[in-house]
C-alpha cells in the first residue's frame, strides 16, 4: 500500500510539473529568442543613427561601429550591394524586403537570427544595416535556464517523494495495523483493541472493530460460560427425575400415573432452564422490563420446595412490604438465584432462605443457608473455572448479575449468606407519570 501512495504521489507531481514546467520551457526559449532579436535590432539602429548623420552632413557612411561579440554587422545600399561590414556580397531576402517596405524586418535562418534596419531617402530606403548573430549565442542561456528550471523540478519530485513516503507510512501503519486486528478477531482474539491514529477516518473504522471486538467477546464469553455451566445447571433436577423414576419402578404398590406426572413436571421445569441458558447466551443486552418479584419468589418457593424437602432441608421464601421497581431479565434472576439455591442445598446446611428486601430504593435478595464452613476469599469463590468449594456456577451467577447492572456479594459467612443487589427500574417518562 505505501509503494502504491507513493508511485500516485510521484506520478501526480510529475504530471503538475510537466504540464507547468514545459509550457514555461517553450515560452523561455521564445524569450531569449526575442531578447537577443532585440539586442541585434538595437545594434543595428545604432549604426543606422551614424550612417544617418553622415548623410546628413553630406559625408559618405564611415565606419560602422564595432559591434558585440558574436554579432555581425553589414551596410547594404539601396541596390543590394555590400558596402562595408560582414555580410553577403549581395542583399539576403530580408534585407531586400526591408528595402523594399522601408520597415524593420527579421528572421532566422540557417542558423542565424537577422535584423535589417532600412535607411529613407524620401519614401525610399536609401540604405539598409544589416545585424546578424548565430543562433547558438542564444543557446547557452536556454540551456543554463532549463537546467535550473530540471533541478529545481528534481527538488519538487525529491520533496513530494519524501513527503508523500511521510504520508503514506502515515496512512499505511494504522490500516496495516487495522488490518492485523481484524485478522486477530476473525482468528478468534476478542480481546484485540486499535490504537488511535489521528486519522478521524481510521480512527471510527478502528472503534467500531473495537466495539465489535468487544461485543462478540462479551457474547462468546457468555456462551461459553453458560455452556460449561448448563450441566450444573441441569444435573439436579436430572437428578430428581432419575431417583422419582426409579423408586416408582422399584415400589410395585406405588401409582405410575403420579410418578409420570411428576417426571412431567420436572421436564417442562428442564426445559425452562433451558430456553433460559439459550436466552441468556444469545441476549447481551440489559433488560429494561420490570422484574416481577413476587411472582419469581412464587416460582422458586412451588420449584425448590420439594427439591429441598428430599434432603429434610426447610425452605422459606418471604419479601419486604412494598418492594421498590427493578428492571433485569427475569431469566436472568431466575437462573443466579438458581445457583445460589443449589449452593446451598449441596454445600449449606439447615433451611434455606430466600429474602427480597429494599436497600436505598433499590431491591436486594439474600439466599441464606445455616453453614459455617465458608473460610474461601470472596475474590477465589467467585473465580472462573472453580471445581470446588461453592460450584462452578457462582462465577455465572455474578457474570450474569454484572450483565444486567447488578451486583452478587458474599454478604456473609456465618451463616452463609450471599446478596444479589438488582439495579433500579428507568423513571417513566412525564407523560407516563400519574
Amino acid at each position: 500500500m505505501r509503494r502504491r501512495i507513493v508511485i500516485l504521489a510521484m506520478a501526480a507531481a510529475t504530471l503538475a510539473t510537466s504540464l507547468f514546467g514545459i509550457p514555461l520551457a517553450l515560452f523561455v526559449a521564445h524569450y531569449y529568442r526575442a531578447d537577443e532579436t532585440a539586442e541585434l535590432e538595437r545594434a543595428a539602429d545604432a549604426a543606422a543613427i551614424d550612417v544617418a548623420a553622415d548623410l546628413f552632413h553630406g559625408r559618405s557612411p564611415g565606419e560602422l561601429p564595432a559591434p558585440e561579440s558574436g554579432t555581425s554587422l553589414a551596410l547594404f545600399a539601396a541596390d543590394g550591394h555590400l558596402l562595408q561590414g560582414k555580410g553577403p556580397s549581395t542583399a539576403d531576402p530580408v534585407v531586400r524586403q526591408a528595402l523594399d517596405d522601408n520597415a524593420v524586418r527579421q528572421t532566422s535562418t540557417g542558423g542565424q537570427l537577422i535584423v535589417a534596419v532600412p535607411l529613407a531617402d524620401g519614401f525610399h530606403a536609401a540604405y539598409a544595416v544589416r545585424a546578424a548573430t548565430s543562433n547558438t549565442e542564444v543557446y547557452p542561456r536556454i540551456l543554463i535556464t532549463w537546467l535550473l528550471m530540471l533541478t529545481l523540478d528534481g527538488l519538487v519530485l525529491l520533496a513530494t517523494w519524501r513527503l508523500a513516503r511521510r504520508q503514506a507510512r502515515r496512512l499505511a501503519d494504522p490500516l496495516e495495523h487495522l488490518s492485523h486486528a481484524a485478522y486477530r478477531l476473525g482468528d478468534g482474539d476478542f480481546s484485540v483493541r486499535t490504537q488511535p491514529s489521528g486519522i478521524p477516518e481510521i480512527d471510527s473504522a478502528g472503534a467500531a472493530l473495537d466495539r465489535t471486538a468487544e461485543r462478540i467477546g462479551d457474547l462468546v464469553d457468555r456462551e461459553r460460560a453458560i455452556t460449561a455451566n448448563a450441566s450444573h445447571q441441569l444435573r439436579t433436577p436430572l437428578t430428581g427425575l432419575r431417583l422419582g423414576l426409579e423408586a416408582a419402578l422399584d415400589s410395585p404398590t406405588s401409582d405410575p400415573h403420579q410418578a409420570l406426572v411428576d417426571a412431567l413436571a420436572v421436564t417442562d421445569r428442564l426445559d425452562h432452564t433451558i430456553d433460559d441458558l439459550i436466552t441468556l447466551a444469545r441476549d447481551t443486552t440489559r433488560s429494561t422490563e420490570p422484574l416481577p418479584v413476587g411472582a419469581l419468589l412464587d416460582e422458586i418457593r412451588t420449584t425448590w420446595h420439594g427439591r429441598l424437602a428430599q434432603t429434610g432441608r426447610p425452605l422459606q421464601v418471604g419479601a419486604d412490604t412494598d418492594l421498590p421497581p427493578s428492571s433485569a431479565s427475569t431469566a436472568a434472576i431466575r437462573q443466579i438465584l438458581a445457583v445460589l439455591i443449589d449452593n446451598a442445598a449441596v454445600h449449606g446446611l439447615g433451611t434455606v432462605t430466600v429474602h427480597a428486601r429494599d436497600t436505598n430504593n433499590s431491591v436486594a435478595i439474600d439466599v441464606t443457608d445455616e453453614g459455617t464452613q465458608l473460610h474461601r476469599d470472596e475474590s477465589t469463590l467467585f473465580q472462573r473455572g472453580t471445581t470446588h468449594g461453592h460450584g462452578i456456577g457462582l462465577p455465572l451467577a455474578r457474570s450474569l448479575a454484572e450483565a444486567e447492572g447488578g451486583r452478587l456479594r458474599l454478604s456473609t459467612r456465618i451463616p452463609t449468606t450471599f446478596t444479589l443487589f438488582l439495579p433500579a427500574a428507568p423513571p417513566l417518562p412525564p407523560d407516563d407519570v400519574t
